[in-house]
């Protein structure tokens, strides 16, 4: 399997594959299995690659998200980041990770291979930035209000609290 068919490694050149296998590392879960809770320590970045994943908030489910899949990119861009939601395999899961810690240090070591993950991870938060602020106005809309953009930031102040 070309682990560059999948997100976040769609753009590393072949010179760089030593590398990523160096700096990756494969995981597998059984169907049922918990990969990591809401709150636990954001360490990393996992393309899924085979099965399914239950992505949940609060006791809600958010989502299924399938291969070609990214779970964990915030941990790449904010270090001290926690997980924002709950991870469960839905199916046998096998997924490829790379880890969060020290990417200022290969970014500097290896440029052009950490370069090609994170921008490859751009695309993927510009994405599901989009569909949030699609999902607000939606919000705005089906309420008959237009606030304000300070009023929208109280309210948001209060709610995260």
């Amino acid at each position: 399997m070309e682990i560059r068919a999948y997100c976040p490694f769609r753009l590393v050149v072949d010179e760089d594959l030593d590398q990523l296998d160096r700096e990756t590392g494969m995981s597998v879960a059984a169907a049922g299995v918990t990969l990591f809770e809401e709150g636990d320590p954001a360490d990393g970045v996992a393309a899924i690659l085979e099965g399914t994943v239950e992505v949940s908030k609060d006791g809600r489910v958010l989502g299924e998200l399938g291969p070609g899949s990214v779970l964990g990119e915030l941990s790449v861009f904010v270090p001290s980041a926690s997980r924002t939601a709950t991870a469960r395999a839905n199916t046998p899961v096998r997924m490829v990770k790379w880890r969060a810690a020290d990417v200022q240090t290969r970014l500097a070591r290896h440029e052009r291979l950490a370069t090609a993950i994170v921008a490859d991870m751009a695309s993927v938060l510009a994405e599901r930035l989009d569909r949030r602020t699609q999902d607000v106005v939606s919000l705005l809309r089906a309420a008959g209000t237009r606030l304000p953009v300070s009023e929208l930031e109280r309210f948001r102040s209060r709610v995260v609290q």
